[in-house]
């Protein structure tokens, strides 16, 4: 009977997919809020359902709680809520109500990520199919709201959620660059980068420091190798950071002068952070829109035909 259940679930989930997304059409679906309550000791009421309601369903609600020492820094913080808000064009984020710097796609970008994910897992193909031709263009469709509350703090009043509905933050304006740099690291197959042919290793050894926290595994190196990523590029534009696998663009995390300077102050303020890093986010996270900076990693081709890096 439970495995009928789970075919037709499935059935279900095709067709609706099919609907949805049959005919090039748009089309999307929106849900109601969906409100997760945290107390004090790190447990999640989610949509209602609380913990003892799951422990009497036999989970354990240990598995979803969250780190009460995070979340009295949270709570002293005067972080009292965060909404995310996934759409059909990117995943959008609000703390206090405050705009963040939100990731957006459009199709190709969407599409490569889903091709990157399914290489990255080593999906089989039926897997492959179901995720990226059902379940993620069903996402798609849907445009779901999610609103984490934490507890206020004694002594402070309450933030108002964003209204349900309301704008998203808009894209920010073209300024001119008042910093333009690159930085390119190639990597070998042991992991080790290097700057202009000069090895991490050497240049640790040259000025006494330990510089093994910029190394990468060689598993990774292989699991990037065995997929034909030969490098990834990330440009940071009057728009946002753009990233490209290869010559393939990935999701832009979009930001303005408003999201930059909201996402500033909001890392800052958490105590989660120290004061020191805080006070450098402060100070240079607002002006990243003014910066021209290509950050390019290199890896092994394994003796592949080379692929031209994005054009700028």
């Amino acid at each position: 009977m439970r495995t009928r259940l789970h075919v037709r679930a499935l059935s279900a989930l095709v067709l609706a997919a099919l609907i949805l997304t049959g005919c090039g059409a748009p089309f999307q679906l929106v849900f109601p809020r969906i409100f997760i309550e945290v107390d004090k000791e790190g447990f999640p009421t989610v949509a209602g359902i609380s913990p003892g309601m799951l422990a009497f369903f036999g989970l354990d609600p240990n598995q979803f709680k969250i780190d009460p020492v995070t979340v009295g820094k949270l709570t002293d913080s005067n972080l009292q809520h965060v909404e995310l808000l996934f759409r059909n064009d990117g995943l959008y984020w609000w703390a206090n109500g405050k705009a963040l710097v939100p990731l957006t796609w459009d199709d190709a970008s969407f599409d490569n990520t889903k091709d990157l994910i399914t290489r990255f897992l080593g999906l089989d193909e039926a897997t492959s199919g179901i995720l990226n031709n059902v379940l993620l263009p069903l996402a798609r469709s849907m445009e779901q709201n999610i609103i984490i509350r934490f507890p206020i703090k004694d002594g402070q009043a309450e933030i108002p959620l964003r209204e349900m509905g309301g704008p998203l933050p808009a894209p920010g304006t073209t300024v001119d660059p008042s910093l333009i740099g690159g930085l390119r690291l190639t990597f070998d197959d042991a992991g080790v980068p290097s700057i202009a042919g000069v090895s991490f290793d050497e240049i640790g050894r040259l000025a006494g420091a330990d510089l093994s926290a910029a190394k990468l595994p060689p598993d990774t190196i292989r699991q990037v190798q065995g997929i034909g990523i030969q490098h990834v590029t990330l440009r940071t534009t009057p728009e946002g950071i753009k990233i490209w696998t290869n010559d393939k663009p990935l999701p832009t995390l979009r930001w303005s002068e408003e999201t930059l300077a909201n996402t500033a102050d909001t890392l800052a303020s958490l105590e989660l952070i120290e004061p020191a890093l805080g006070a450098a986010i402060k100070q240079f996270v607002p002006y990243l829109n003014r910066a021209d900076v290509d950050v390019v990693l290199k890896f092994p081709t394994g003796g592949a035909a080379p692929i031209p890096e994005p054009a700028r």
